[in-house]
């Protein structure tokens, strides 16, 4: 059966603008690829022929989950991102930080559309869980989570 979390992709519009969003909070690029070939889409059930992926990936483990950034040549991609959280399917992805007052004001001072400001709340054994949701360049939700 399933073995390990390998990758979380995201489909976006402009590459180069998705590489500088993620490596400010810390991604590096570890894979850069194009695939040109008018069967790329059949696995994934799409009338695709060129397609870029781009592996980033937090910290140095060579095992670590990486995000697939991939942006749809030909044909380009099309639609938006789930407009509110409460969509069916996958909805954010939570990345933990350790200072979660330091991050947020970090990305507040970018200009960051967060979805909402800040919150901490009260969880499990009395301990204290900080949350905060934002977007990437084209409205892909990601979350930001401490005291787990």
């Amino acid at each position: 059966m399933l073995q390990r979390l390998f990758h979380v992709n995201i489909c976006v519009r402009d590459m180069e603008r998705s590489i500088r969003f993620y490596q400010d909070l810390g991604f590096t690029k570890v894979n850069d690829f194009t695939l040109d070939d008018p069967s790329v889409g059949d696995a994934l059930g799409l009338k695709a022929r060129k397609l870029r992926g781009v592996f980033m990936r937090l910290g140095d483990d060579p095992h670590a989950p990486v995000l697939d950034l991939v942006q749809f040549i030909d044909p380009p991609p099309q639609g938006a991102p789930y407009p509110t959280l409460n969509n069916i399917g996958i909805c954010r992805i939570a990345f933990t930080v350790d200072d979660l007052d330091r991050t947020y004001a970090e990305l507040r001072d970018k200009k960051v559309d967060f979805v909402a400001p800040l919150k901490k709340i009260n969880g499990p054994g009395g301990s204290t869980i900080g949350v905060v949701c934002f977007k990437d360049p084209d409205g892909t939700i990601l979350e930001l989570i401490s005291g787990m």
